[in-house]
């Protein structure tokens, strides 16, 4: 990272969607693109540490890593929107429990390009469920695959399906994983998930020729351009009340 791209990660601040409180024991942020969920080690700048300074109470929560506390979720780097924070380790406990048990919903808005035949020109994507041609502005598809880590320093993923060989499948978890996706118009896409895979909704809608604008991982349009936005928002989150089991939705303004 160079001075200026710290500089600029620095000013970059997240916005309180939802403040904990006693009987709604949790934090949901507002990320800036460009600024990571977590810190990688203690300290460093994050949505997490900016939201500790703000709620110091929230450090208590042991999570599955001890850098990431109460932190429910993640969301890429590159991608802005809704973060979920456990405010108490009751309340991030209920929460593991819930997402096991497909109790969360997540929405993510994209701006796409249209690339039909992008499984061919991109590598390790085997061929999709959908023509792109067949993708009509409406029409929910599903699209469903397991996950395997791909490229230099697996800084990607790919989809994995019974047709996608012996060697993916080895390489590949056992768990599937789903995204639908409603094309609203020409270039915006909404997706929903339930159970989330690192970049699984940006892999998704590149297997089946739809790419998110500017996404250099998945997309081959971006020609190696790494400076343009990533036109990629998670919008929405629902998910239980750990104090009373009550439906939670939270969505940006837009």
């Amino acid at each position: 990272m160079t001075g200026q791209d710290a500089m600029s990660e620095e000013t970059k601040q997240i916005q309180i969607l939802h403040a904990p409180t006693e009987a709604e024991p949790f934090l949901v942020v507002d990320k800036p693109e460009g600024l990571p969920s977590a810190p990688l080690h203690e300290g460093e700048n994050s949505a997490l540490t900016q939201a500790m300074v703000l709620f110091p109470k929230i450090a208590a929560v042991l999570g599955r890593k001890t850098v990431e506390k109460g932190l429910v979720h993640r969301i890429d780097t590159a991608t802005r929107g809704c973060v979920l924070i456990a405010a108490t380790q009751s309340a991030y406990d209920f929460f593991l429990r819930a997402q096991e048990e497909g109790a969360f919903t997540k929405w993510y808005s994209a701006k796409v390009d249209y690339v039909p035949k992008l499984f061919k020109m991109v590598g390790g994507f085997s061929f999709p469920p959908i023509e792109t041609s067949d993708i009509t502005p409406g029409k929910t598809i599903v699209v469903e695959s397991r996950f395997r880590a791909y490229g230099k320093h697996h800084v990607g993923v790919r989809p994995v399906t019974e047709e996608s060989g012996r060697a993916a499948l080895k390489k590949s978890g056992d768990k599937c994983y789903r995204t639908e996706i409603t094309l609203k118009d020409k270039d915006t896409a909404v997706c929903r998930i339930t159970a989330g895979y690192r970049h699984q909704v940006r892999c998704h809608l590149a297997w089946i020729g739809l790419p998110v604008k500017n996404d250099f991982l998945y997309n081959p349009l971006c020609n190696g351009n790494f400076s343009e936005k990533l036109c990629f928002t998670a919008y929405k989150i629902a998910f239980p009340n750990p104090s009373d089991g009550s439906l939670v939705t939270i969505s940006l303004e837009t």
